[in-house]
């Protein structure tokens, strides 16, 4: 087996191959109940290491696990809450594009007020509807927030 980089850029195809094994090996861990209130047990990250070295014939480690994690769960979590969590409304996520949705007048809208979103127009987020899956449920929406007042005098919320 070769020694692996796990940062390989998503652009190339053997770094969307990693990619895509990779999110199909957590959502099977996730499956399994190897993954608890959102974070994967040790357990989980040997079945992946065992998988992914066998399957892409590379040697990977759980640090190189947890790293390419953060970097696949960093823009999905700013594109979800943009579109999704935040309520921004008419925009609507396209599986067969692959591409966030709107009609010209919300994007110049949005662009208006945020430039540096232009580029999620035309940018495809691949396997965005199994990191919904994997990372929807970790994303705070602030339904059950409460100020530090609150927290120290539960009873005077009730």
């Amino acid at each position: 087996m070769k020694p692996t980089k796990m940062l390989v850029t998503r652009k190339t195809s053997s770094g969307r191959n990693m990619d895509n094994a990779f999110i199909q090996s957590m959502l099977t861990q996730q499956d399994n109940v190897y993954r608890i209130n959102g974070t994967f047990t040790p357990q989980a990250y040997k079945n992946m290491v065992e998988e992914l070295s066998t399957k892409l014939q590379m040697n990977f480690t759980k640090n190189h696990l947890k790293n390419r994690l953060k970097m696949l769960k960093c823009p999905f979590s700013s594109r979800y809450d943009m579109f999704r969590g935040t309520s921004l409304s008419g925009f609507s996520w396209n599986p067969e594009t692959q591409l966030i949705e709107a009609e010209d007048d919300v994007w110049e809208k949005l662009i208006d007020t945020k430039p540096d979103v232009a580029t999620l127009k035309t940018k495809k987020v691949t396997n965005f509807n199994e990191m919904v899956e994997l990372f929807a449920k970790d994303r705070a929406s602030g339904a059950k927030g409460e100020t530090a007042k609150e927290k120290k005098c539960p009873l005077a919320k009730e």
